[in-house]
């Protein structure tokens, strides 16, 4: 399937491509960055006590790929179509390459971050839709496949000891702005952060929010100004890079580090980061290296360090 264009998406844009999909009678939508791309079913071969939704491996390229099937981690009540007649796509994020399983893939589209909505909250749910993207006056709901894969794989990688006491005490001093739109990542984040002795922090939702904050220490209006951001790349209204790009083109903020810390790290997008002068990337969930990085840039005094991705993706997906 095509996109819609085929023009590269630049830097700080506040852009994004999005690969729809179905489920049942559903339109899904998920970040092209995360996708390597679409193929048919192919033979599978089961994993002994896998999660219910893992029904199976794959290899394409000499990649041995886990295989999730969404209908059977959503619990749709409705019967999917026939194995043969679906479509998987392929992702790659945090390092890992993994695929899942879906009805239908329609097309790609470009759309404005400013056209996707926060999921509304209902009580404490925490569901792995965390917002609502409109295209062509119609809402497709955008999946957090990352939250999907830590709620099958768990998150023993953020659970982290900090054992040096002393460094604990001095981060206390340190104003940290965290941007991330998952409620789940915000938590991991935070706690961690927590660990590690770095408590005094703010954390946000969305790149507009965080953009809302800093214009307010701009002005002067904060008690405390921020001596770090950390921001992930998609966010509703105001993605990480565009949210890089404003800080680092102001005058009163551009001395103030930023860190992107997002899936979406990697050899392919590291020019990206670099070209809204981020002064450091690294991919989740390296929280330990988060750590680290903060505090070379506040012992440094200024942005200068830059955390190396380890990941790789593609920019544009192909369809089949």
């Amino acid at each position: 399937m095509p996109a819609e264009t085929d023009i590269l998406l630049e830097s700080g844009t506040n852009e994004l491509e999005v690969l729809v999909f179905t489920l049942g009678e559903n339109r899904y939508g998920v970040n092209v960055a995360k996708v390597r791309e679409a193929i048919r079913p192919v033979p599978l071969t089961s994993i002994p006590e896998s999660h219910p939704s893992a029904i199976g491996a794959f290899q394409l390229r000499d990649t041995v790929t886990t295989l999730i099937d969404l209908h059977t981690f959503f619990e749709l009540k409705n019967e999917p179509p026939e194995y043969e007649s679906r479509r998987i796509i392929v992702t790659e994020f945090n390092q890992v390459r993994i695929a899942f399983l879906v009805d239908a893939v329609e097309q790609i589209y470009r759309v404005s971050w400013e056209s996707v909505s926060p999921m509304p909250t209902i009580g404490t749910t925490d569901s792995p839709v965390t917002s609502v993207c409109t295209i062509r006056d119609n809402m497709v709901l955008m999946i957090d496949f990352e939250r999907i894969v830590f709620d099958i794989t768990g998150h023993d990688l953020f659970n982290i000891k900090y054992e040096d006491t002393q460094k604990s005490a001095e981060r206390k001093n340190t104003r940290i702005l965290l941007a991330e739109d998952s409620s789940l990542m915000r938590s991991l984040i935070t706690k961690n952060l927590e660990r590690a002795g770095y408590s005094n922090f703010q954390a946000v939702e969305d790149g507009s929010l965080a953009w809302k904050l800093v214009q307010q220490q701009i002005a002067g209006q904060l008690p405390e100004p921020f001596d770090v951001i950390i921001t992930d790349i998609e966010m509703p209204q105001l993605d990480g890079l565009a949210l890089t790009k404003r800080i680092k083109e102001s005058p009163q903020l551009s001395g103030v580090p930023v860190i992107v810390f997002s899936s979406l790290v990697s050899p392919d997008n590291a020019k990206k980061i670099e070209q809204v002068k981020a002064d450091g990337q690294i991919t989740k969930p390296e929280l330990r290296n988060l750590v680290d990085l903060i505090d070379n840039l506040i012992d440094n005094g200024s942005g200068t360090s830059q955390g190396q991705p380890t990941s790789t993706a593609q920019n544009a997906p192909a369809m089949a």
